[in-house]
């Protein structure tokens, strides 16, 4: 009948192969969009939020500065190109030293503040943030293993290498990288308090 052979006909057409590059091209297109739609977003909202992340970073920052050494009023220091090749960012003078610092971690940069007083001692570190293994690295923030480095004086190391640091259990790398930032601000200080 006529209408069979209408709807055999429609069958095969829907059921008709598309061209291979056309399809190809329609993919590529619509991934194209979703791509360009979603880095638009992201960079909205990046622009949104980065004047708020600016300040609860410097508020971190301060809030740092006065963990690791209490002091008045902070003077700002110059930072050598050799001292930010250090991992030193910034630092402030007062009753001592106070000093930002970068350095990688296991897990990427961990921007931390060391305190160190006129005899060369450490006062306090702080961190300020990181992206460590959380329940590895991450206890990198907790007070009995930053409370270990105050007093300290001299070069640095973990126990592992011969140091007197204990590191923290299965985030050696983390350890070591604090202790090199401590360091790099003790070196600092040295150098400043002269």
């Amino acid at each position: 009948s006529q209408a069979e052979k209408a709807e055999e006909g429609r069958c095969r057409s829907m059921t008709k192969p598309q061209s291979t590059a056309a399809y190809v091209l329609r993919l590529t297109l619509t991934l194209f969009l979703i791509t360009v739609i979603v880095a638009g977003l992201l960079a909205f909202v990046n622009y949104l939020t980065a004047d708020t992340i600016a300040e609860h970073t410097a508020e971190a920052a301060r809030s740092a500065m006065t963990q690791v050494l209490a002091a008045d009023d902070y003077t700002e220091l110059p930072v050598s190109d050799a001292q930010a090749a250090a991992g030193v960012t910034a630092a402030w003078r007062d009753a001592g030293t106070v000093v930002r610092l970068t350095t990688n971690g296991f897990g990427g940069a961990i921007d931390l503040m060391v305190g160190v007083d006129k005899e060369n001692k450490v006062t306090g570190v702080a961190i300020i943030s990181h992206s460590e293994t959380a329940s590895l690295g991450a206890n990198c923030t907790r007070e009995d293993f930053r409370a270990q480095f105050a007093g300290k004086t001299g070069e640095l190391a973990v126990t592992k290498d011969g140091g007197d640091i204990d590191a923290l259990t299965g985030a050696t790398v983390t350890s070591r990288a604090v202790t090199r930032a401590v360091n790099a601000a003790l070196a600092y200080a040295g150098e400043v308090q002269k």
